[in-house]
């Protein structure tokens, strides 16, 4: 009987903890979305000059802190090799347990008609690439306006 009773109970305290191994779960993101409003409530990956992109990270199963570092590289686009990180598109957003990485850039003139990705990866607070996510985008270069020729009045003096 006594055996019975100390095995019962070395079974039920393994139980316990391999219960728990199974609810720890490491920090993970969760997807990454762009959009062309920074509630990320009208969901688009085609943008254009003027427009702003934005970027949602969610951070899930965080006991701790992370970073998630931003970068928009090119994809197929003119004048630029693929996998070359846009200038000025580098952002690194800390998160302090579960939340979610917000990121911004606004499509200037400057900014070449291609096909680009946005990458969100997560670091761990020893710097150590813990998960990445990766949205196709497109970006289709607007031409600027042709100002209106207008006539002078001083010419109709002359």
């Amino acid at each position: 009987m006594k055996n019975t009773g100390t095995s019962l109970i070395i079974s039920l305290i393994a139980l316990i903890f391999v219960a728990a191994a199974c609810n720890m779960s490491t920090a993970n993101l969760s997807g990454l979305t762009t959009s062309t409003d920074s509630d990320g409530k009208n969901a688009s990956s085609s943008f254009k000059t003027g427009d702003t992109i934005n970027g949602r990270a969610p951070v899930a199963n965080n006991p701790g802190k992370v970073k998630i570092k931003f970068a928009v590289t090119a994809d197929d686009v003119k004048g630029m090799t693929k996998g070359d990180v846009l200038k000025g598109s580098e952002v690194s957003v800390d998160i302090e347990k579960d939340g979610t990485a917000t990121y911004t850039l606004p499509v200037v003139p400057a900014m070449a008609g291609g096909k680009y990705k946005l990458t969100a990866d997560m670091m761990n607070e020893a710097g150590e690439k813990k998960d990445s996510k990766s949205a196709d985008i497109t970006v289709t270069q607007s031409t600027p306006p042709v100002p209106a020729v207008t006539k002078n009045d001083d010419d109709d003096d002359k």
